[in-house]
């Protein structure tokens, strides 16, 4: 079963968080969980970082269960219940993403179970094109390629709150649906299932 979560900012929402226990079959404290904080290595403010992080524990993850991970060796994701991606530069992320081959690794794992949530650029990736970060993220790797993973087959917008004009813009351009991620809700999607919290 394909669970997977679109957020800008995280689990923060009272809604969201009770949807989000609504995903697993075990207890908070239970869940095992990848850290992927690859997006937020090109940023040099690291303040967001650990309150975004804060609002994991916060879900009642334990720190024991959290495994930080960015991409550069094997690891078996299926052995995770849920994998965290975090943001920071979109740019950066796909190119690491990319050099380690890791889209097939990511999409083999939803396929398998394991729930993805994506947090601002880790929500970004799953769409079909990053192109839509270019007026907000400095593209410091030169990527051209702006392909998206796919795995959801939508343009996928964060922080819509604070780029509205910039959406309605985007909507003539692309002939995909635009899924809109404001600051405190998501989308949870489950199998073909779509829920906006």
């Amino acid at each position: 079963m394909k669970k997977i979560v679109l957020t800008s900012c995280g689990i923060i929402a009272e809604e969201l968080i009770k949807e989000f226990y609504r995903l697993f079959n075990k207890k908070a404290e239970e869940l095992k969980m990848l850290y992927i904080p690859v997006a937020s290595d090109a940023d040099p403010d690291k303040e967001w970082v650990e309150e975004e992080f804060q609002t994991i524990l916060n879900l009642g993850i334990k720190k024991e269960n959290i495994k930080e991970y960015r991409m550069d060796y094997e690891l078996d994701l299926t052995e995770y219940d849920f994998i965290y991606m975090m943001g920071g530069n979109t740019f950066y992320l796909m190119k690491k993403i990319r050099e380690y081959n890791f889209g097939s690794k990511i999409k083999n794992a939803i396929d398998n179970g394991v729930v993805y949530v994506g947090s601002s650029a880790g929500s970004e990736i799953l769409g079909t094109t990053i192109e839509v970060a270019l007026p907000y993220d400095e593209n410091i790797c030169g990527i051209k390629d702006y392909t998206g993973l796919k795995i959801v087959d939508k343009v996928i917008i964060p922080h819509a709150n604070r780029k509205q004009k910039f959406i309605m813009e985007q909507k003539k351009k692309y002939k995909e649906e635009i899924y809109q991620l404001f600051d405190e809700h998501a989308i949870v999607i489950v199998d073909d299932n779509i829920k906006v919290i």
